[in-house]
């Protein structure tokens, strides 16, 4: 089946996609034999087939393919490298045979690593694994592929743009998400929306986590900010252990209410996920099979988002502010600073730019001497963990400009194009590709035109180039160009009258300018800028970049009067104005303490400025050690008291931690003082049979974040494995992770070992499954709900 053929029946009638596949492997106790799932389409396929069958026979239109982990960071984990190909094609034509007719979805997930500056996966590295499971999708002629139960942002990223360059289908993305709408990287509804609609999905959908009827509310966010389909897959409930068996006690009646609610709101294709079987689709089925989907009615957005916001342009009050402080030129000690590859100035400048207004930030890194690429990706890394505004990406250079687009978690702009061909044929592919949108200026090799005419012929040339490399209209940010109304005060009109030309011919264009330009040589520059704003944003202005620290309220008779070219050699306003000194408010600023300098640093997560603040300490305190640890321990309550409110995410403890962990190194070192000893180590495992880790993983951050030393031994961790480990460092505590009821089980193995054993160590067990209740039916010392109740508990140790 072809992607059209797939849409337009999207368009004319809802579609039942199957359910739950793991939990009804696990139900029927069809898991035993293998490592993974996966491995059963080789080694029992008649296993997988029969589970397939139940879902056709159900009323399902579109059945999910058994390769959920078929990607080559989790096979090669399982030895199973070697075997994708044939687990792949087989998890295909498995469904081919039952039902020649059924809607075949490749299924591709996550590979359970965290990509940089999160994790140790790069990009590129992760997108060579979606890479070759989606061109074995396409290969043996999946119809569809969905990417589902993704949790973070920047991998869904990668699998979409590995999909779409191999797969020739329709592609579907689907999210999980906490029922308040977050990832546990902090990515909200909107922040989906934005990044995968701008990259050219087919489809958007929920999945996972929470029930159905928090799952439905979550879609009516989906159905409110798109017009792309919609899928719902949520589970029957929260899985409860009871008497050791799992239980997801959501009933198919329940499941089918919300599933009646999602489609109300204007989801077309509808299923199930974790704990729901092939009863559960049938009633569904029943329901909504070949129903004409809810015609939604979309008012036009214009995202542009980061990791963990979205903004709608269009919903934002006349201009847009674009802060153009992060750029070294004319700027030494900046200049100096990104030399020797520190970072803290642009973050301190992307937090105060932030405060001030700034709805977006422009991020320069042309240092000469610098390898730019480095520098600007690394700054794209930092920045958007760190604020919450999107970015706009300025850099002449095409290569550095495609490396950092590629590792924003959200859609950024690019800052820019020209009218010149050659530029054109290199930087309207690299928006295309990544979904972003585009400041274009218009010029070219020959210059600024000198009337709106010429600068139009250019932004038509412009136009034409994104048409044939199908980057659509609407991504494209004119820049008409603001001279100096100093030297060139005829062109200001000009500049007007092409905002106001380009808004009639070119409606779906947005426009900006550089607004500190057309001030350039003249004193009180500020009246001319905020003046001129004004009248800009009235010819249609919708981004302005400018320093969002200066006044803009302003709205000058004298600055009118000469940037409308009535005051002949600017006369009337020198006369008003030659004498004008810029008046710089006298506050006091307040010098900050070593102690509070390093508190700070933690809590900002600036690792850069540690190895200077704690050369300061050493040099002059008697106890360094001391007052590392009184800080830094200070400063990391703060940022878990944050994250426990959800103003702070993973990938801000994550920067809090790297800090903390930079300042403990350096005075070590310093002072060849030797503080590593079991009363600071923590093993950290998910249990045997669970491959889940993404618990863990925050659980982990957190405890470093206070400075305990956390070994992880991974997934699927054997019970003796953990055991063995537990003898050889003697931690002071073991956190056991589990998602799947089926292998809480473990964790009373490990606890009876343990004791056989004589270790000393404290085990604290958490997961979505694990209870309280579960804890002490089987004696583990603590049990945390989350990661902040399991770094209080052993902090107490």
């Amino acid at each position: 089946m072809n992607k059209s053929d797939f849409l337009n029946m999207l368009k004319n009638r809802v579609l039942i996609m199957s359910g739950a596949m793991g939990t009804e492997l696990q139900k029927k106790k069809y898991l035993e034999g293998v490592t993974i799932p996966e491995e059963l389409n080789i080694k029992f396929p008649e296993r997988v087939s029969e589970i397939y069958s139940s879902y056709i026979n159900a009323g399902a239109d579109i059945v999910l393919t058994n390769t959920f982990g078929a990607n080559s960071i989790v096979l090669k984990q399982h030895g199973l490298l070697d075997k994708a190909e044939d687990i792949i094609k087989s998890g295909i034509d498995l469904i081919r045979e039952i039902s020649p007719h059924t809607i075949v979805a490749g299924d591709i997930s996550s590979t359970s690593e965290y990509i940089e500056p999160l994790g140790a996966l790069s990009f590129d590295e992760a997108y060579e694994t979606f890479a070759v499971q989606s061109s074995l999708m396409q290969k043996y002629r999946a119809d569809v592929v969905i990417i589902e139960t993704m949790t973070e942002i920047k991998e869904t990223k990668a699998a979409i743009l590995a999909t779409k360059d191999n797969f020739k289908g329709a592609i579907i993305v689907s999210m999980t998400f906490s029922k308040e709408g977050t990832t546990v990287t902090g990515t909200d509804l909107k922040s989906f929306i934005a990044m995968a609609e701008s990259m050219g999905v087919d489809a958007l959908g929920l999945n996972c986590s929470v029930g159905s009827k928090d799952l439905a509310a979550l879609t009516k966010v989906l159905c409110e900010n798109t017009s792309l389909p919609i899928s719902f897959k949520p589970n029957a409930g929260i899985p409860e252990l009871i008497n050791r068996e799992t239980k997801f006690l959501e009933t198919k009646e329940e499941f089918t209410e919300a599933s009646l609610k999602a489609y109300s709101y204007g989801a077309n294709m509808l299923g199930g996920c974790c704990g729901t079987n092939p009863e559960f689709i049938k009633s569904l089925s029943n329901k909504l099979k070949n129903k004409a989907p809810i015609i939604r009615n979309i008012k036009n957005k214009y995202f542009l988002s980061t990791r963990t916001k979205a903004v709608d342009i269009n919903e934002i009050k006349r201009p847009t502010l674009i802060g153009e402080r992060i750029n070294p030129t004319n700027r030494k000690k900046f200049q100096e600073e990104l030399i020797m590859g520190n970072l803290s100035t642009i973050k301190d400048e992307a937090r105060s730019q932030t405060r001030y207004g700034a709805n977006i930030l422009d991020v320069n890194m042309g240092v000469p001497g610098t390898d730019e690429i480095k520098l600007l990706v690394n700054a794209v890394n930092q920045l958007q963990e760190i604020v919450s505004v999107p970015l706009c990406i300025d850099s002449s250079n095409p290569k550095a400009l495609e490396q950092a687009v590629k590792n924003c978690t959200g859609r950024p702009i690019i800052n820019s194009v020209n009218g010149e061909q050659a530029k054109l044929n290199v930087i309207l592919p690299i928006a295309k590709r990544y979904g972003t949108a585009l400041i274009a200026l218009t010029t070219d090799d020959k210059g600024i035109p000198k009337t709106a005419q010429g600068r139009l012929k250019i932004a038509e040339k412009i136009l034409n180039s994104a048409d044939c490399c199908g980057l659509e209209r609407k991504n494209i940010i004119f820049d008409y160009l603001v001279l100096s109304v100093s030297s060139s005060p005829e062109q200001i009109q000009e500049t007007l009258k092409a905002m106001r030309e380009s808004k009639k011919i070119y409606p779906d264009c947005k426009l900006v300018l550089g607004i500190s330009n057309v001030s350039f040589g003249l004193p009180s520059r500020q009246t001319i800028n905020s003046t001129f704003l004004k009248m800009a944003v009235d010819a249609g202005l919708d981004f302005a970049i400018a320093n969002p620290y200066e006044k803009w309220e302003i709205d000058d008779p004298f600055a009118k009067n000469l940037l409308e070219n009535k005051d002949k050699g600017a006369a009337k306003y020198m006369s008003v104005f030659a004498s004008f000194k810029k008046q710089t408010p006298k506050t006091e600023v307040k010098k900050l303490s070593l102690d509070e300098q390093l508190y700070l640093a933690v809590i900002n997560g600036n690792k850069e400025s540690i190895t200077g603040i704690l050369d300061q300490i050493i040099s002059i305190d008697s106890d360094p050690f001391k007052t590392v640890n009184d800080n830094v321990l200070k400063a990391l309550n703060i940022v878990g008291e944050r994250f426990a409110a959800k103003e702070y995410f993973l990938p801000q403890i994550i920067m809090s931690a790297q800090a903390a962990q930079r300042a403990f190194a350096v005075v070590k070192t310093i002072l060849k003082k030797e503080t590593a000893s079991s009363t600071r180590k923590v093993i950290m495992a998910t249990v045997k049979g669970d491959m889940h880790d993404i618990g863990k993983n925050i659980v982990g951050a957190v405890l470093e974040s206070y400075g305990f030393d956390v070994i992880d031994m991974g997934i699927n961790v054997d019970s003796q494995a953990i055991i063995y480990k537990a003898q050889e460092i003697n931690p002071i505590a073991i956190g056991l992770s589990a998602l799947m009821t089926t292998t809480m089980p473990e964790m009373e193995t490990i606890i009876k070992l343990k004791n056989t054993n004589n270790i000393s160590a404290k085990i604290i067990i958490g997961g979505a499954a694990v209870t309280e209740k579960f804890a002490k039916e089987i004696k583990a010392d603590a049990y945390a709900k989350d990661a902040m109740e399991a770094a209080a508990y052993i902090k107490t140790l």
